[in-house]
């Protein structure tokens, strides 16, 4: 179970075989490692599951394998399953097979406005030099080479780490961490020229990986929809960030930035309030037309991106003026 996909299992996994389930993509969005948020997106989970089992089908085709097996209806797809082992438990151990590997890899083609890279750098939680950067990078500049972060992905928040940290949590030798990254970028290659092609900057985003029965690295979750990467259109975000940049405007994203930064949690101790409807149909919009753009399959003849991108700057600028 997550916060806005849930996994009924059909087999469960073992070390010398895949287990079996169905992920269900639900309405439901979560930020700030808050968990699920009050509004739901309507049609978000079909529109996220359909983009990410196009991305599957297509990777495949250069040889990159997953944990796809089919698409079972609009928002639900059937997957392998590896185990969860927690390293911080002593669960996961060198040689071990068919298992989540406990990283979140994340490239960036761009740094626009609301990265965390920003913050980082700000706070001295990373340096230029771990980032590959020779200057500091300013607000909207787009990368020569994509930098390459990694961070834990099975903790209650996720940290960033240095590639030989991330090389000893996930048991995986040298070799295996190569790969990993060269797997990384080729989706990241991909996305970017997928994006490229309908209009869309592709600005950064995260993959997920797992170890198969044979010890094959194999891409897991789902990669290259509006909530796990961040595209703009025009210098605008087209993703999931454009409820973050809301909730950055109301006085609960400082109550839970200072409880965060006090240790109290993760929100526990205050409420977000509903989004306007205005932008609830909007968000609703612009995760159909992109999908619908993307794998140039028509489903809810949904405003074209160029439309849905207007209603939101026109949305922007009239909370300007109030």
């Amino acid at each position: 179970m997550g916060s806005v996909k849930d996994l009924t299992i059909k087999r469960p996994a073992t070390e010398d075989l895949e287990g079996m389930g169905v992920f269900k993509f639900t309405d439901d969005y979560s930020i700030f490692d808050y968990g699920k948020m009050p509004d739901i997106i309507p049609n978000k989970g079909e529109a996220l599951c359909r983009m990410a089992a196009y991305n599957f089908k297509e990777l495949e085709k250069q040889e990159i394998k997953s944990h796809f097996r089919k698409l079972e209806s609009g928002n639900e797809m059937e997957v392998d399953i590896v185990r969860v082992l927690f390293p911080q438990k002593g669960e996961l151990k060198p040689g071990m097979r068919n298992y989540l590997v406990p990283l979140e890899v994340i490239f960036r083609n761009s740094l626009p406005e609301g990265s965390s890279v920003f913050k980082r750098l700000a706070k001295g939680q990373t340096t230029l030099e771990q980032l590959g950067l020779e200057k500091m990078p300013e607000s909207g500049e787009k990368l020569s080479t994509p930098i390459m972060d990694v961070s834990t992905k099975l903790e209650p928040t996720d940290r960033y780490l240095t590639w030989e940290e991330a090389a000893k949590m996930a048991c995986l030798n040298q070799e295996e961490i190569d790969d990993l990254k060269a797997k990384a970028l080729e989706i990241n290659d991909f996305l970017t020229k997928k994006a490229n092609e309908i209009g869309l900057e592709h600005a950064d985003g995260k993959v997920e990986f797992g170890m198969n029965p044979q010890r094959e690295l194999i891409l897991v979750d789902v990669c290259g929809t509006l909530d796990e990467n961040r595209f703009l259109h025009n210098g605008v975000h087209i993703s999931k960030q454009i409820l973050r940049d809301y909730y950055k405007t109301t006085p609960w994203y400082e109550v839970i930035e200072s409880e965060k930064a006090e240790g109290k949690g993760h929100g526990e101790f205050t409420t977000p309030s509903p989004l306007p409807k205005e932008l609830i149909n909007i968000t609703s919009n612009m995760y159909k037309s992109v999908c619908e753009t993307w794998t140039g399959e028509k489903h809810w003849n949904a405003p074209s991106i160029e439309e849905t991108m207007n209603q939101y700057k026109a949305f922007l600028e009239k909370n300007k003026e109030a």
